[in-house]
């Protein structure tokens, strides 16, 4: 095949991630639990705060203590009170409160401790198929496509562009620098990636005191084992927060870190995480703009719920610009397909709930495949 650019972009969901064996949604935060009753006791600050919510449900929309836990909403009740600073002086710190940083800590560890060794094969017929230049869109915590491009000796970059010049009001992308790279977007953080800014914020907070107290943060701390190295290889602009974002090498030296002493970049499944965003900001300027002069459109395992009002308004402009922005353009011997959509639904059922939340497509220039992630899929996504 061809290793000539095609100028494509593909969004990736959870679905993505389920042929490896990590888990979705509810079952996701079920494991945390158990990550966390395993660590702090079953009488954990995490339990505590489900137990206060499940009553503050109950009181207020009387639904009993018994009922499901919409996960999404009890994480949400906790950013609206962390970032609100509602408890007042108990508010824990500026990266979150307890509980917070109890679930993404948990989250790490569920994610780390499932994600396979060697890359899956479902994971390598997709990074095969990458060409340079591809734009991968994902909002999965997950390693798995880094791990499978490592593993194939594939350039790519985990930031939006190469500077060869940062001006006042524009910068010079290094366009030959980028030429060979396919970008990979992580919207939503990644279990390996660490915001320095609340370290630095402690270290100057220290150092106003005449006996400053020592750093245990492990991954930035004086003389520390944990290599890492920031996000963005090169020149950046100064008030982007991306640039503060170190991405670490081997998590296996942070299996043991405490909740207390760091927490991953990762904007938490809440129907709130938005709050949450602005280290990532930089990775979503302009999608808004996207699409429209790209050749291939792809979706895998993304169901677009309701609640991610953010991500919708970004994706809906990016996928209309797609297939309805010169749509006939014919550049570099390039076309544009037919947006490519592909989920999984169980035989026999409907895919309307699909249909439903990607209402906004133009379904005329849209294909729809509920066969799930195989080869046969990929193939079909990838033409």
């Amino acid at each position: 095949m061809s290793d000539s650019p095609r100028f494509r972009i593909f969004i990736i969901g959870a679905g993505f991630s389920v042929h490896a064996g990590l888990p979705l949604g509810e079952q996701l935060f079920e494991f945390v639990r158990q990550s966390v009753n395993r660590k702090y006791g079953s009488e954990n600050k995490l339990e505590r705060d489900l137990d206060w919510y499940l009553k503050y449900r109950e009181r207020c929309d009387h639904i009993s203590c018994d009922a499901p836990v919409d996960y999404e909403k009890f994480m949400s009740y906790l950013d609206l009170e962390h970032y609100l600073g509602l408890r007042g002086s108990d508010t824990w710190s500026d990266e979150g409160n307890e509980s917070q940083l109890l679930i993404r800590n948990g989250i790490q560890e569920v994610i780390y401790s499932r994600t396979p060794s060697t890359p899956t094969d479902e994971c390598i017929r997709f990074c095969e198929q990458l060409r340079p230049q591809d734009i991968v869109l994902t909002f999965n915590y997950d390693t798995l496509i880094e791990d499978t491009l490592d593993f194939l000796e594939k350039p790519y970059r985990l930031f939006p562009s190469r500077l060869k010049e940062v001006g006042i009001s524009s910068s010079i992308v290094d366009s030959e620098a980028e030429a060979d790279e396919i970008c990979i977007s992580k919207l939503h953080g990644s279990i390996d990636w660490y915001d320095k800014i609340p370290f630095l914020k402690d270290r100057e907070h220290a150092s106003q005191y005449e006996y400053p107290w020592e750093s245990r943060h492990p991954v930035f701390k004086d003389g520390t084992a944990v290599l890492s190295s920031p996000l963005i290889d090169g020149l950046s602009h100064e008030d982007d927060p991306l640039r503060y974002v170190y991405r670490v090498d081997d998590l296996s030296q942070l299996t043991k870190a405490q909740f207390w002493q760091c927490s991953p970049l990762i904007l938490s499944p809440s129907s709130s995480k938005i709050l949450y965003a602005n280290p990532l900001k930089s990775l979503w300027r302009g999608l808004q703009q996207a699409g429209g002069l790209n050749f291939g459109l792809g979706v895998v395992g993304y169901s677009l719920p309701p609640y991610d009002e953010y991500a919708r308004q970004a994706l809906y402009h990016l996928m209309r610009n797609y297939t309805e922005f010169e749509y006939d353009l014919e550049m570099m011997g390039l076309t544009k397909g037919p947006a490519r959509i592909l989920d999984y639904s169980p035989p026999g059922s409907s895919d309307w709930k699909i249909r439903r939340n990607y209402s906004f497509m133009n379904w005329e220039r849209t294909e729809l495949n509920t066969s799930g992630l195989n080869e046969k899929s990929i193939d079909w996504l990838m033409q």
